[in-house]
């Protein structure tokens, strides 16, 4: 992402008070350039009563109640991204797992579907209530594909993330299917 232009906040194996961080200075830093935003998470996420929760490497998941204190709320995250007021936002989820209560809860496998603000692409590694394959490599299934893909020069972000879908679904022989929610109203070209 820095070779095509963006100036990148890394956080790798973070905790939560780091990640929450790293979350408000990414707002700031948008609100501040208005330039194009791009989120990219790669770690645990599940879903409990239909709200999606991203999973700091310091999380202690024994109960449900444990959920809102210790994990980050995905409609926090775009609610903080949505007030930067810049004009278009990608926020990419490699991110779904089973939930780890099992049937207790009104809830389901993987992350729950959302709707992607105006001016966003909302990308999930896989389809809402399904979960991604971990991969054989350093990358996970999708992530490997995306990153192949997003360097194709003069190619559409819509057309890039189909072509991810296409080769995930075939690597997985249909188990794993690439999922986008957008509000796009102009094109975008990573390169």
């Amino acid at each position: 992402l820095k070779k095509m232009g963006f100036s990148v906040i890394s956080q790798l194996d973070t905790g939560k008070a780091a990640m929450e961080n790293a979350i408000r200075s990414y707002s700031e830093q948008l609100a501040r350039s208005k330039g194009v935003g791009l989120f990219y998470f790669a770690g645990h996420g599940l879903q409990v009563s239909w709200r999606n929760f991203l999973v700091p490497v310091d999380a202690v998941l024994d109960r449900v109640e444990d959920i809102p204190a210790q994990t980050v709320d995905l409609a926090a995250l775009l609610g903080g991204i949505g007030k930067a007021g810049n004009p278009m936002n990608i926020v990419i989820l490699d991110a779904c797992r089973d939930n780890p209560f099992g049937g207790t809860l009104k809830s389901g496998k993987g992350l729950s579907q959302m709707d992607a603000p105006i001016g966003t692409l909302l990308a999930y590694a896989t389809a809402p209530g399904n979960v991604a394959s971990d991969g054989s490599g350093a990358n996970g299934l999708y992530t490997e594909n995306l990153l192949r893909e997003i360097h194709t020069p003069e190619a559409k972000i819509e057309d890039i993330f189909k072509r991810v879908r296409l080769s995930v679904r075939r690597a997985s022989q249909g188990q794993q299917i690439p999922w986008e929610s957008t509000s796009l109203e102009e094109d975008f070209y990573f390169l």
